[in-house]
């Protein structure tokens, strides 16, 4: 039998030149290009303006201060919505069903989940 031809190598392109330098020296960048720009008795290069992506952030205002002091409390708006509910007697019951442990099937008590309250008999 004779040897298969190798047919892989005549489709693979040449490998391309590598890049070449200008000037007969190492292209610089950063630092190391300002370094050269000195050595050579020239100021250094301007820097390119920064360019901000995000919006700068509002701070202030009545309604941040109120965040914060949301932020530092144990309690938010919502909670106190919840207890204002409950003092008026709209409770939010739960539980009332039974819950398997391990073996034993145990009965969970109804109460509000926020104030802690059994309903009424």
């Amino acid at each position: 039998m004779s040897e298969r031809p190798d047919v892989r190598a005549a489709h693979l392109p040449a490998r391309p030149e590598p890049p070449r330098q200008l000037y007969d020296h190492d292209h610089t960048f950063g630092v190391a290009h300002d370094l050269e720009r000195m050595r050579a008795g020239l100021p250094p290069s301007p820097r390119a303006p920064r360019i901000r992506t995000r919006a700068a952030r509002r701070g202030g205002g009545p309604l941040a201060a109120t965040r914060s002091w949301w932020a530092n409390r144990e309690h938010g708006p919502a909670d106190i919505w919840h207890r204002f509910r409950c003092r008026t007697g709209h409770h939010d019951f739960r539980g009332g069903d039974q819950l398997q442990l391990g073996a034993r099937f145990v009965y969970v008590e109804r109460r509000c989940q926020w104030c802690d309250a059994r309903p009424l008999p």
